[in-house]
């Protein structure tokens, strides 16, 4: 008779298709996810499983890890004043089950930068009391370990991995049969339109684009704050005939849009509070073979290999972003090298798939293999 499997206890605030479909390939525990709201909206009812749980508070979160008895609580961003109370309910819960404490994080800003030098004292102060509960803590850049270890976590227990950012389905993110021939040059940039994420300098480099080739479309796949002004500033330069704007698009339809673009340009920029950490439609496009045009901003280059799988330029640099854009759309034989390159990459490091298994071996090692730190 077969021993029954440990049960990992998955916490989460927001949940959305592309972080939450890889879970089904968890081999080594049984699973159970909590989740505060499903804020994307991009779920179906083909998405919805009996591992999902709903909480309404840091209260009740606490109580349902409890009677859930798990071998281990996966908590929530530790680096957030917001998230702090559903942080502790994990630890809390953790003590009062005996389970095992794994910590995750991918905010990779200095926290005396983001926070201010008091904040960030007290926030350090107070989660090496956590970190030291935990038995394994994954970081997902190396801005994210850096933080960590300025915690006082011991570096033995930190450990690289995509974990909660998966990477990219590759049967399902998959090459373009063929490019249409009749179709325009098309530039995708596909993610929240706001500022931080360079939406505006796109729209910048994009006129220049235009002066060389003048039939370039530009398609905008993704809603925001900032939409508005996107419409604005599209109709104040003139562009509106060669820009489309898709509003937001369920993740499960994703791959087509990547398939019909020439170019991902993902020209993130660096702020006081926020620098890019993963950047998943990079990695879902290098899946289908579309080569990418981005920045050397917050934790893109640990992403993307500049020359490799793509092209970096500054940040708030139209004209480098023109001019790679243009490199790009102008060399169909380069670009179809660096789309191969793309996916080729992409297979060996961002296959949901295999960062699951790898990162389930990792937490079966560091907390239910060995005696997992329980202090």
């Amino acid at each position: 008779m077969n021993e029954p499997l440990p049960r990992l206890a998955m916490v989460s605030i927001g949940i959305r298709r592309d972080l939450l479909a890889p879970l089904r390939h968890l081999e080594k525990f049984e699973l159970r996810h909590f989740y505060r709201a499903n804020e994307y909206d991009d779920l179906t009812d083909a998405d919805w499983d009996a591992t999902l749980r709903a909480y309404a508070s840091p209260r009740d979160l606490y109580r349902q890890l409890v009677s859930a008895q798990p071998a281990v609580i996966q908590s929530v961003e530790p680096f957030s004043f917001y998230t702090q109370p559903y942080v502790w309910a994990c630890y809390f819960a953790a003590r009062k089950t005996n389970a095992a404490l794994l910590a995750v994080t991918l905010e990779n800003r200095p926290l005396a930068i983001k926070f201010g030098r008091a904040r960030a004292w007290a926030l350090r102060k107070l989660l090496r009391v956590f970190f030291q509960r935990a038995c394994l803590i994954l970081t997902l850049n190396q801005g994210a370990r850096e933080n960590v270890l300025a915690c006082g976590a011991e570096a033995t227990r930190v450990q690289p991995a995509l974990w909660g950012v998966w990477g990219a389905d590759m049967q399902e993110f998959t090459p373009r049969a063929a490019r249409d021939a009749d179709a325009p040059p098309t530039i995708l940039f596909a993610g929240r339109l706001h500022p931080e994420k360079g939406i505006f300098i796109l729209l910048d480099a994009f006129k220049l684009v235009l002066r060389k080739i003048s039939d370039a479309r530009l398609v905008l796949a993704g809603a925001g704050p900032a939409r508005a002004q996107v419409a604005e500033q599209i109709r104040a330069q003139n562009l509106s005939a060669n820009v489309e704007m898709l509003g937001a698009i369920k993740n499960r339809d994703m791959a087509r849009i990547f398939q019909r673009a020439d170019v991902l340009c993902a020209p993130s920029l660096a702020t006081r509070k926020w620098a890019e950490q993963v950047g998943v439609s990079a990695l879902q496009a290098m899946a289908c073979s579309v080569p990418i045009v981005s920045t050397r901003s917050g934790s893109i280059p640990e992403f993307i290999p500049d020359g490799v799988a793509g092209i970096l330029v500054a940040e708030q640099d139209a004209a480098a972003l023109a001019d790679a854009l243009l490199f790009v759309l102008s060399n169909p034989t380069r670009a179809r090298a660096l789309g191969a390159r793309a996916r080729a990459y992409a297979c060996a490091h961002y296959d949901a798939r295999q960062n699951v298994a790898r990162g389930e071996t990792l937490v079966m090692m560091h907390c239910v293999r060995r005696d997992a730190n329980r202090v």
